[in-house]
């Protein structure tokens, strides 16, 4: 090991020693990514995460349910109920389609939506008369995950439930108060008794500030998604694979000028040799994101609430770009043709993942051919952390996915490269 490291440590050494490097490690990245966040949204919002579609089924129809949909809207605005709140330019992106709950269901599974909402039949009714209802919401989150459609959900729950136990308290001691008088005439009498109350606490309810306003309050702590959020893991993988995969062009220079078969005489196995250079290759990549999201940092992004979880993404999707490093060094025969193989595989594989722009914006066959990218792997991490509250839990499938494609091209490459 302690060869492999003196290899790698001599690779980064002569790396940092042209001053070329900050341009394509520091300075062009930056300018991108500061100029892709500004489309996406700049400071104010955006990146694709700001809009969280919900597939709505409002089966009671009651003034009740219309108005905790339009509560839910209140406590975070970014919330947009499909199919209420499609319009020309088809947001909900329900292409003519009307929506069922089969429909649903397979939005939800594929990433469309972030939530569903089916408010039961009986829902105003039982309220009204201080009774359970439950409310069925599903998504994607892994158990005890909240995202910010559940927070708003619960936030509008507990008003509504809260004036509901008010009215029904509030029946209840009037009828066991003893008092002269206090007992109603019928049952319209004690309904309209009720009704008031719920009224009156509801109206109270109101007049506070909603328990949880994921849009304004998370702005004011600095904690909202902007378009940096987009930009900043986006680009910043984009040029990791860049940097990464100029591996396979050090390793083409180095036969050609026999620094590498020199290197094979000295007492170091040539495997270790390949490994340090790797190595040097994966230390540039991780230096690489340190850069992308340390600029984050500085403008004010807001990356979630588990570093962890990006730290392991930018790790497997690092060694993932090694991999492919080694594999196309088997291919290239020339200088030239390595860097057109290169410009053409990191322009491909970059916005078709999503580093660009977030996938949920394209047509679900784009999104689908977009996965054989390993950079929508990564950034469907980033944004589950970063735009959904995801931690580590959530991000282990595509950890996994990124671990296997690593695996695969490593052995592939391994089996594929010479040392002569």
């Amino acid at each position: 090991m302690d060869k492999i490291w003196s290899v790698a440590v001599n690779d980064l050494r002569v790396s940092f020693r042209d001053r070329s490097i900050w341009l394509s490690l520091v300075i062009i990245p930056l300018v991108i990514i500061f100029f892709i966040g500004l489309a996406n949204g700049g400071f104010g919002g955006g990146g694709g995460g700001a809009r969280l579609l919900v597939d709505t089924f409002d089966q009671d129809r009651s003034d009740l349910s219309a108005e905790l949909l339009a509560n839910l809207k209140v406590v975070n605005p970014d919330i947009m109920l499909c199919p209420a709140d499609n319009n020309a330019d088809d947001v909900c992106r329900l292409n003519g389609e009307s929506l069922t709950e089969a429909l649903a269901t397979g939005r939800l599974t594929d990433g469309m939506v972030s939530a569903t909402l089916v408010i039961p039949p009986d829902f105003g009714a039982k309220a009204l008369a201080g009774e359970p209802v439950n409310v069925i919401y599903r998504s994607q989150n892994a158990t005890g995950q909240t995202g910010p459609v559940l927070q708003a959900l619960q936030a509008v729950l507990q008003r509504t439930g809260g004036a509901a136990v008010a009215a029904r308290v509030g029946v209840e001691v009037f009828e066991n108060s003893g008092l002269v008088g206090a007992t109603f005439r019928d049952e319209a009498e004690r309904t309209t008794f009720r009704q008031e109350i719920y009224d009156t606490a509801r109206q109270t309810w109101n007049d506070l500030p909603p328990a949880v306003t994921f849009s304004e309050s998370a702005e004011k702590e600095g904690r909202k998604p902007s378009g940096f959020s987009q930009s900043v893991p986006g680009i910043g993988t984009m040029y990791v694979m860049s940097t990464v995969l100029i591996g396979c062009l050090v390793l083409l220079t180095e036969r050609k000028q026999w620094t590498f078969q020199r290197m094979l005489t000295m007492p170091v196995a040539p495997g270790q040799v390949v490994a340090g250079k790797m190595l040097a290759r994966f230390v540039m990549g991780m230096i690489q994101y340190a850069v992308a999201f340390g600029f984050g940092l500085i403008l004010g992004v807001y990356f979630g609430d588990s570093p962890l979880a990006l730290l392991l993404i930018m790790v497997v999707f690092t060694l993932c770009c090694t991999a492919f490093a080694l594999l196309l060094a088997t291919f290239v025969k020339t200088e030239m043709q390595a860097g057109s193989l290169l410009n053409l595989v990191v322009l491909i594989l970059a916005p078709l993942g999503g580093a660009w722009w977030p996938l949920e914006i394209v047509p679900q066959w784009m999104q689908t051919l977009g996965h054989l990218s390993p950079v929508a792997w990564a950034m469907e991490g980033f944004r589950n952390v970063i735009f959904h509250g995801g931690g580590v839990a959530s991000v282990i499938p595509n950890v996994l996915v990124l671990l296997a494609l690593t695996a695969v091209v490593f052995l592939i490459a391994v089996r594929r490269f010479k040392y002569e």
